[in-house]
């Protein structure tokens, strides 16, 4: 595993001689592949740290609810707001899986989290998830006063498949001409639907955890159609993103999305909307669930909490 962080490597074969191995949805059945991530993340999430407060909540939608976990760092109200979505290629994890990184979220961003449970594909492939995480920020907007938030200090993030949505709901609040978010914190995204870029080429064989061909997999788990990869809430790498708020872009030095990374950076630039872009050296997609094991993958959000708390002046509450 030439190029990947040497902690990395230790981590990888310590679980896999305890049997703990990531998801093979492509291996396994739906059900099975989704029972595999909680173990193997809940190995991930020992020991999380202490936050002050852990609230579950739901927001109502047409038909549905949606629930939403609110992770407050401190009992001081009025705090600003840090929707997460968790990643998973639409199709598998979930708040639990992601709890170690929500509450290292909220303790240094200085921000309360709400992670957002929306609903899975194929049973609900796209547009589900961007309407879900539609109605997340617009109850949040309507409602988080009562829960001791500022909603209108409000950020987005996400990883991977989570970053997309993160995205695609700022754009779809810009085109409906609704309150945007005031940032967004990105990580590792599943921007775009093409698998013929270099990092594809150079890191997609299975080496580095997550390949090309798991990734075409989740894209056709998620749209019903392939050709709905043209429309910029699918895949908003393809969208005109003029007037969103300012972002920061986390890519992970040893991933086969990285080329995503870049290439919104640079359409970010391209379009003057405010951009932090770095590579997380040696990395590997889904680096963020590491962080009891690894330093590095601990250090890399770290930096990445203050380049947010830096461009997004609300955060500025303490962080612990």
């Amino acid at each position: 595993m030439d190029g990947l962080h040497p902690e990395i490597r230790r981590l990888w074969n310590d679980c896999r001689a305890r049997g703990i191995v990531p998801a093979d949805p492509q291996a396994l059945s739906l059900a099975e592949a989704r029972a595999a991530a909680r173990r193997y993340h809940a190995h991930l999430n020992q020991a999380p740290p202490p936050v002050a407060r852990i609230e579950d909540v739901a927001a109502p939608a047409p038909g549905r609810s949606v629930p939403i976990r609110l992770i407050y760092p401190e009992r001081r109200r009025d705090l600003p707001v840090l929707v997460y979505f968790h990643g998973g290629g639409f199709v598998l994890n979930g708040v639990d899986t992601h709890d170690r990184l929500l509450r290292l979220l909220a303790r240094r961003t200085g921000a309360a989290v709400a992670a957002v449970t929306y609903r899975l594909a194929p049973e609900h492939r796209f547009p589900a998830p961007v309407d879900d995480a539609l109605a997340a920020i617009a109850w949040l907007r309507a409602e988080g006063g009562r829960r001791g938030l500022d909603a209108a200090r409000l950020a987005v993030a996400g990883d991977s498949a989570g970053a997309n949505l993160a995205l695609a709901a700022a754009l779809a609040l810009r085109d409906r001409g609704l309150p945007p978010p005031e940032a967004g914190l990105l990580f590792y995204g599943m921007f775009g639907a093409d698998l013929d870029t270099p990092s594809h080429h150079a890191y997609g064989d299975g080496r580095f955890g997550l390949t090309t061909a798991r990734m075409d997999w989740f894209w056709r788990q998620y749209l019903a159609d392939y050709a709905q990869r043209d429309n910029p809430l699918a895949a908003p790498l393809g969208a005109d993103l003029a007037g969103l708020p300012p972002q920061v872009v986390i890519g992970a030095g040893v991933d086969c999305l990285l080329d995503d990374s870049r290439a919104l950076a640079a359409a970010l630039r391209a379009a003057d909307v405010p951009v932090e872009f770095a590579i997380a050296d040696r990395l590997p997609h889904s680096f963020l669930q590491l962080t009891a094991f690894v330093a590095a993958a601990d250090e890399a959000l770290t930096d990445a909490a203050l380049a947010l708390r830096a461009m997004w002046p609300a955060s500025a509450a303490r962080a612990v």
